[in-house]
């Protein structure tokens, strides 16, 4: 990965924009079919992979040294950073040429609160997303199902990666690839200010670090 060449990951950027659809649309799909439970979780990656196609857009922005020492694993495979982030694209969508040009001029304590939100939506959605999928006993002893998954569980989630895959609408224009291959100065800029935000934050992995990397790039971009 850290040496893809900036078109391939380009190209993996706009798949996972793609695939993002596709998952919203077969979540309703079961939801329509009374298959609850399945379809919370689908919603739940829809969301991951919102936040997963913004990782690859900033990696493919990044200049080759700093893509070098940029944190692969965290930025790809963190659940709970990818369940922030597409909630950020959610309320501030993508906008081409430059990756989120509205989470620089929106007023930081703004920022901080959608971020807020975001975190809450993260520990929930990351819960109930297994949940849907796989039968445990919790802390008490109590065995949890996925039938436990309700109606209204579904349609807040449906809603959220509804409005997460259209944020990210942007990055499905036939000009995509070309502009993520060949950012702005602006959004290079972006990626400098992501490798220093998880430098400043550790190895923790829980959805309120995943908050304060994204706090602390916004942070830095005003800097």
């Amino acid at each position: 990965m850290k040496d893809a060449p900036p078109r391939e990951l380009a190209r993996g950027c706009v798949a996972a924009a793609r695939n993002a659809r596709g998952l919203v649309e077969d979540a309703e799909l079961l939801s329509g079919a009374g298959r609850l439970a399945r379809a919370y979780s689908l919603a739940g990656l829809a969301v991951e992979e919102v936040g997963k196609a913004g990782s690859l857009a900033i990696l493919a922005a990044m200049p080759e040294n700093l893509r070098a020492r940029a944190p692969l694993g965290r930025m790809l495979d963190w659940h709970q950073l990818k369940l922030v982030a597409g909630h950020l694209t959610a309320a501030l969508p993508f906008s081409a040429p430059a990756l989120a040009p509205r989470f620089v001029t929106l007023p930081l304590r703004q920022v901080a609160e959608i971020l807020d939100d975001a975190q809450a939506f993260a520990q929930d959605a990351d819960r109930l997303k297994q949940r849907g999928l796989y039968v445990d006993v919790d802390r008490t002893g109590h065995v949890r199902e996925p039938s436990e998954v309700t109606a209204a569980d579904v349609r807040g989630q449906l809603g959220q990666a509804r409005r997460a895959a259209s944020g990210a609408d942007a990055l499905l224009d036939p000009g995509a690839p070309r502009w993520l291959a060949n950012p702005a100065a602006e959004t290079v800029e972006h990626s400098r200010a992501v490798v220093s935000a998880f430098g400043e934050t550790g190895s923790a992995r829980s959805p309120g670090a995943a908050a304060d990397v994204l706090l602390n790039t916004a942070t830095r971009l005003r800097g």
